[in-house]
C-alpha cells in the first residue's frame, strides 16, 4: 500500500550522464511477514568502532504519525523508505526525510498527526521498535 498523503520528489541521475528523471515517491508498506503493512524508517548510526551504519525498523501508520507529531523523525534524523506510484524503481528504493510541506493538508495522515496527544508517552511496542535504531522516546 502506498501512502499517497505524502509525496516527495526524487531525481534519478544516470551514472554515465544522460537525462535526469524526476519521480514523485511515496512511503509504502512492506509485504514481508513480520513487517506486513508497516512503513520502514531508516537512520544512520555511528557505531563504537567509528563506522557509520544504517539501521531501520518498521512502524504502523499510527506510529509513523506519532513519531512525526512528536518530532522524533526530524530530531533523530530518520528518513522513510519511498517508492514511485507505479511501483517501479530502477535502484534500491530511496529513503527521504518527511517534511511538513510533503504532507497533503486535510489528508488522513495529516489528521492522524493532528490527533496525536504529544503529552502521552510512546507505547511499549513503539519504544521497542525504536531501540533497534538506538533511539529512546
Amino acid at each position: 500500500m502506498l501512502l499517497t498523503d505524502i509525496a516527495v520528489e526524487h531525481t534519478l541521475a544516470p551514472p554515465k550522464g544522460g537525462l535526469r528523471v524526476t519521480l514523485v515517491v511515496h512511503p509504502f508498506t512492506n509485504t514481508q511477514r513480520d513487517s506486513l503493512g508497516k512503513f520502514e524508517i531508516v537512520r544512520s548510526v555511528r557505531e563504537p568502532n567509528g563506522k557509520d551504519v544504517r539501521r531501520s525498523t518498521f512502524v504502523s501508520f499510527q506510529q509513523l504519525a506519532e513519531l512525526y507529531a512528536k518530532g522524533v523523525l526530524e530530531e533523530s534524523g530518520f528518513g522513510v523508505r519511498m517508492c514511485p506510484a507505479d511501483g517501479k524503481h530502477p535502484n534500491v528504493t530511496p529513503v527521504k526525510k518527511l517534511l511538513p510541506a510533503c504532507i497533503k493538508p486535510g489528508s488522513p495522515f495529516d489528521l492522524a498527526v493532528q490527533g496525536v496527544d504529544v503529552s502521552i508517552p510512546a507505547t511499549r511496542e513503539l519504544r521497542t521498535a525504536l531501540l533497534r535504531t538506538s533511539v529512546k522516546v
